[in-house]
Protein backbone atom coordinates (compact mmCIF):
# COMPACT_ATOMS: atom_id res chain seq x y z
CA UNK A 1 0.00 0.00 0.00
CA UNK A 2 0.99 3.76 -0.53
CA UNK A 3 -0.47 5.80 1.05
CA UNK A 4 -0.50 9.90 2.45
CA UNK A 5 -0.74 10.94 6.00
CA UNK A 6 -1.19 13.63 8.45
CA UNK A 7 -0.98 13.91 11.83
CA UNK A 8 -1.29 16.82 14.33
CA UNK A 9 -1.58 17.68 18.04
CA UNK A 10 -2.84 20.89 19.60
CA UNK A 11 -2.23 21.28 23.53
CA UNK A 12 -3.89 23.92 25.89
CA UNK A 13 -2.36 23.04 29.09
CA UNK A 14 -1.83 24.46 32.16
CA UNK A 15 2.04 22.41 32.23
CA UNK A 16 3.04 20.01 29.45
CA UNK A 17 4.72 17.45 31.55
CA UNK A 18 1.79 17.45 34.68
CA UNK A 19 -1.23 18.77 33.34
CA UNK A 20 -4.39 19.22 35.88
CA UNK A 21 -6.09 21.92 33.24
CA UNK A 22 -6.32 22.23 29.82
CA UNK A 23 -7.12 19.55 26.54
CA UNK A 24 -5.24 18.21 24.33
CA UNK A 25 -6.36 16.98 20.84
CA UNK A 26 -4.67 14.58 18.36
CA UNK A 27 -6.10 14.23 14.68
CA UNK A 28 -4.79 11.99 12.11
CA UNK A 29 -5.90 11.35 8.03
CA UNK A 30 -4.64 9.07 5.38
CA UNK A 31 -5.81 8.55 2.58
CA UNK A 32 -4.01 5.77 0.33
CA UNK A 33 -4.14 2.51 -2.13
CA UNK A 34 -3.71 -0.64 -1.00
CA UNK A 35 -2.97 -3.99 -3.57
CA UNK A 36 -3.41 -7.35 -2.10
CA UNK A 37 -3.31 -10.73 -4.01
CA UNK A 38 -5.83 -12.38 -2.15
CA UNK A 39 -8.21 -9.09 -2.61
CA UNK A 40 -9.20 -6.41 -5.24
CA UNK A 41 -6.80 -3.36 -5.36
CA UNK A 42 -8.71 0.20 -4.35
CA UNK A 43 -8.47 3.48 -2.51
CA UNK A 44 -8.79 4.04 1.22
CA UNK A 45 -9.21 6.57 3.89
CA UNK A 46 -8.32 6.50 7.72
CA UNK A 47 -9.01 9.24 10.44
CA UNK A 48 -8.38 9.13 13.76
CA UNK A 49 -8.66 11.49 16.47
CA UNK A 50 -7.98 11.84 20.65
CA UNK A 51 -9.62 14.53 23.01
CA UNK A 52 -8.12 14.18 26.45
CA UNK A 53 -9.60 17.24 29.00
CA UNK A 54 -8.03 17.89 32.69
CA UNK A 55 -10.40 20.07 35.04
CA UNK A 56 -9.85 20.63 38.26
CA UNK A 57 -12.79 19.62 40.59
CA UNK A 58 -12.79 21.55 43.90
CA UNK A 59 -10.41 21.35 46.56
CA UNK A 60 -7.80 19.03 45.68
CA UNK A 61 -9.83 16.66 43.42
CA UNK A 62 -8.62 16.47 39.71
CA UNK A 63 -10.76 14.93 36.91
CA UNK A 64 -9.63 12.99 33.34
CA UNK A 65 -11.49 12.34 30.43
CA UNK A 66 -10.52 10.98 27.55
CA UNK A 67 -12.55 10.36 23.69
CA UNK A 68 -10.52 8.29 21.33
CA UNK A 69 -11.94 7.15 18.18
CA UNK A 70 -11.42 6.15 14.14
CA UNK A 71 -12.51 4.57 11.25
CA UNK A 72 -10.98 3.13 7.84
CA UNK A 73 -13.05 3.80 5.19
CA UNK A 74 -13.08 1.34 2.42
CA UNK A 75 -15.25 -0.41 0.06
CA UNK A 76 -15.85 -4.04 0.56
CA UNK A 77 -13.75 -6.49 -0.70
CA UNK A 78 -10.60 -4.35 -0.61
CA UNK A 79 -7.65 -5.02 0.97
CA UNK A 80 -6.08 -2.53 4.18
CA UNK A 81 -2.88 -2.82 5.43
CA UNK A 82 -2.40 -3.78 9.07
CA UNK A 83 -0.91 -0.79 10.14
CA UNK A 84 -3.86 1.22 9.06
CA UNK A 85 -6.32 -0.75 11.20
CA UNK A 86 -7.24 -0.64 14.77
CA UNK A 87 -6.98 -2.95 17.84
CA UNK A 88 -7.54 -1.18 21.73
CA UNK A 89 -6.75 -2.32 25.19
CA UNK A 90 -3.39 -1.53 27.74
CA UNK A 91 -2.26 1.24 29.57
CA UNK A 92 -3.90 4.51 27.79
CA UNK A 93 -7.04 2.73 26.15
CA UNK A 94 -9.08 0.19 28.05
CA UNK A 95 -7.22 -0.86 31.01
CA UNK A 96 -8.02 -4.29 32.68
CA UNK A 97 -7.02 -5.71 28.78
CA UNK A 98 -3.97 -6.92 27.56
CA UNK A 99 -2.20 -4.36 24.95
CA UNK A 100 -4.17 -4.51 21.71
CA UNK A 101 -6.11 -7.36 22.42
CA UNK A 102 -9.17 -5.86 21.57
CA UNK A 103 -10.13 -6.52 18.38
CA UNK A 104 -11.79 -8.48 15.88
CA UNK A 105 -12.32 -12.08 16.23
CA UNK A 106 -12.56 -13.93 13.20
CA UNK A 107 -12.39 -17.83 13.08
CA UNK A 108 -10.84 -18.15 16.66
CA UNK A 109 -7.67 -15.32 15.51
CA UNK A 110 -7.77 -12.09 16.71
CA UNK A 111 -7.40 -9.21 14.08
CA UNK A 112 -7.49 -5.27 13.74
CA UNK A 113 -10.72 -3.64 12.92
CA UNK A 114 -11.97 -0.88 10.94
CA UNK A 115 -13.43 0.74 13.96
CA UNK A 116 -12.43 1.50 16.83
CA UNK A 117 -14.01 3.68 20.35
CA UNK A 118 -12.46 3.88 23.44
CA UNK A 119 -13.29 6.53 26.55
CA UNK A 120 -12.19 6.78 30.40
CA UNK A 121 -12.90 8.85 32.88
CA UNK A 122 -10.58 9.23 36.28
CA UNK A 123 -11.21 11.08 39.65
CA UNK A 124 -7.36 11.83 41.55
CA UNK A 125 -6.23 13.18 44.49
CA UNK A 126 -3.53 13.54 46.59
CA UNK A 127 -3.10 11.13 49.23
CA UNK A 128 -2.25 13.53 51.73
CA UNK A 129 -1.20 17.37 52.66
CA UNK A 130 2.32 16.11 53.11
CA UNK A 131 2.63 14.08 49.69
CA UNK A 132 1.52 16.57 47.47
CA UNK A 133 3.68 14.71 44.47
CA UNK A 134 1.55 11.23 45.64
CA UNK A 135 -2.35 10.94 44.15
CA UNK A 136 -4.58 8.60 44.53
CA UNK A 137 -7.05 7.68 41.28
CA UNK A 138 -10.06 5.52 40.31
CA UNK A 139 -10.89 5.28 36.79
CA UNK A 140 -13.62 3.29 34.36
CA UNK A 141 -12.33 2.65 30.73
CA UNK A 142 -15.31 1.62 28.06
CA UNK A 143 -14.20 0.75 24.36
CA UNK A 144 -13.96 -1.80 21.36
CA UNK A 145 -12.71 -2.31 17.88
CA UNK A 146 -15.22 -4.07 15.13
CA UNK A 147 -15.41 -4.08 11.40
CA UNK A 148 -19.07 -1.38 11.54
CA UNK A 149 -19.90 0.77 14.31
CA UNK A 150 -23.05 -1.53 14.67
CA UNK A 151 -20.62 -4.61 15.27
CA UNK A 152 -18.89 -2.56 18.11
CA UNK A 153 -19.54 -4.35 22.06
CA UNK A 154 -17.98 -2.35 24.49
CA UNK A 155 -15.86 -3.95 26.79
CA UNK A 156 -15.69 -2.06 30.10
CA UNK A 157 -12.51 -2.01 32.70
CA UNK A 158 -12.78 -0.09 35.99
CA UNK A 159 -10.08 0.23 39.23
CA UNK A 160 -7.64 2.20 41.65
CA UNK A 161 -4.43 3.63 40.37
CA UNK A 162 -1.25 5.36 42.46
CA UNK A 163 0.47 8.59 40.52
CA UNK A 164 3.55 10.78 41.35
CA UNK A 165 4.18 13.20 39.86
CA UNK A 166 7.99 13.17 39.30
CA UNK A 167 9.37 16.27 37.68
CA UNK A 168 9.71 13.92 33.94
CA UNK A 169 6.06 13.58 34.35
CA UNK A 170 3.67 11.20 36.07
CA UNK A 171 4.61 8.05 36.41
CA UNK A 172 1.01 5.55 37.07
CA UNK A 173 0.57 2.66 38.66
CA UNK A 174 -3.05 0.96 38.04
CA UNK A 175 -5.09 -2.06 38.76
CA UNK A 176 -7.95 -2.54 36.41
CA UNK A 177 -10.37 -5.45 36.71
CA UNK A 178 -11.80 -6.34 33.37
CA UNK A 179 -15.55 -6.52 33.46
CA UNK A 180 -15.51 -9.35 30.34
CA UNK A 181 -13.07 -11.46 31.08
CA UNK A 182 -13.11 -11.31 34.80
CA UNK A 183 -9.29 -10.97 35.50
CA UNK A 184 -7.49 -7.93 37.35
CA UNK A 185 -4.67 -6.91 35.46
CA UNK A 186 -1.69 -4.36 36.49
CA UNK A 187 -0.82 -1.42 34.55
CA UNK A 188 1.95 0.78 34.61
CA UNK A 189 3.01 3.91 32.49
CA UNK A 190 5.20 6.95 32.13
CA UNK A 191 4.19 10.53 30.63
CA UNK A 192 0.80 11.31 29.61
CA UNK A 193 -0.18 10.38 25.68
CA UNK A 194 -0.82 12.91 23.10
Amino acid sequence: ATSCNYHGVWRQLDSPILPTEGFTFAGQASIGRSHGSPAASGVFGRAYGRLTGYLPLGRNWYGQARLESGQVFVKEGIAVPETQLFRAGGDDSVRGYSYRSLGVLENGVLSSGKVMLTSSVELARPVSVNLPALWGAVFVDIGDVANSLQALDYKMGYGVGVRWRSHVGPLRLDWAWARETRQGRLHFSVGIAF
